[in-house]
């Protein structure tokens, strides 16, 4: 079973990443009802707020702008999103489902309502919400990795890899993904302990941070004393 602690490791990024895809979702990022340059104002600034880490500002802005483009889906989506990094997953939560109603097909928005449900540990809520994510916007490697986590959760194998996999040849990059795949691999039985060192070394150049017990369960896997410079079966 996979851990959801390495998928929100990095929910400021998530998160950051959905306010920048928000585009892709099919609507412009700046409200075309009342879109005059106040709004288009607001908007930019609360973006420079959330990326500077002023998620008080942040929140404000967005929710003035807000209140300004009642119907705007991708407002709310923001405003869920800095509000999720605020730890406000209920606020957050009902701002998605808001969005929803004015457009059932916003992919960012069920997304975050899945992540939210994962936070919540609400597993049959984030299955779900995670797989809509994934139908309506199948090229996301955030969505495809949180339903691997979703998955794991509820013991699907199967499903969990397929996921986790996709996520990663999507994005090879995706740390997290990377992390969450060597998780899984290890946890099987017997352990794909090369698969599994191969994606914890990938996290590990990407960012991720060292972990003992991770290091510890690959050492043990493999059958080899352990280095502090370096995991079993990799070369200097």
């Amino acid at each position: 079973m996979i851990s959801s602690a390495r998928g929100f490791i990095l929910l400021a990024a998530v998160t950051l990443g959905l306010l920048r895809s928000l585009e892709a979702s099919g609507e412009s990022p700046f409200p075309s009802s009342g879109g005059n340059a106040v709004n288009r104002a607001l908007i930019l600034r609360a973006e420079k707020s959330f990326s500077s880490g002023n998620l008080q500002e942040a929140e404000a802005l967005y929710s003035k702008a807000a209140e300004e483009a009642t119907r705007s889906p991708s407002l709310l989506v923001s405003l869920a999103a800095v509000k999720t990094r605020l730890g406000k997953t209920a606020e957050s939560t009902t701002l998605l489902r808001r969005a929803l109603k004015l457009d059932l097909a916003n992919a960012p928005a069920w997304l975050l309502l899945g992540m939210n449900a994962l936070e919540q540990k609400n597993d049959a809520e984030a299955l779900a919400d995670l797989m809509q994510a994934t139908y309506l916007d199948d090229r996301n490697p955030r969505a495809h990795n949180f339903l691997g986590i979703a998955a794991g959760r509820k013991g699907w194998s199967e499903v969990s890899e397929q996921e986790l996999r996709r996520a990663v040849e999507l994005d090879p990059d995706y740390a997290d993904a990377n992390f969450n795949l060597a998780v899984f691999y290890l946890g099987r039985t017997p352990p794909l302990t090369e698969q599994a060192r191969r994606h914890y070394q990938r996290a590990l150049d990407l960012g991720i941070k060292r972990d003992p017990i991770m290091e510890a369960r690959l050492t043990k896997a493999a059958g080899a004393p352990s280095s502090p410079s370096q995991l079993p079966g990799t070369q200097e």
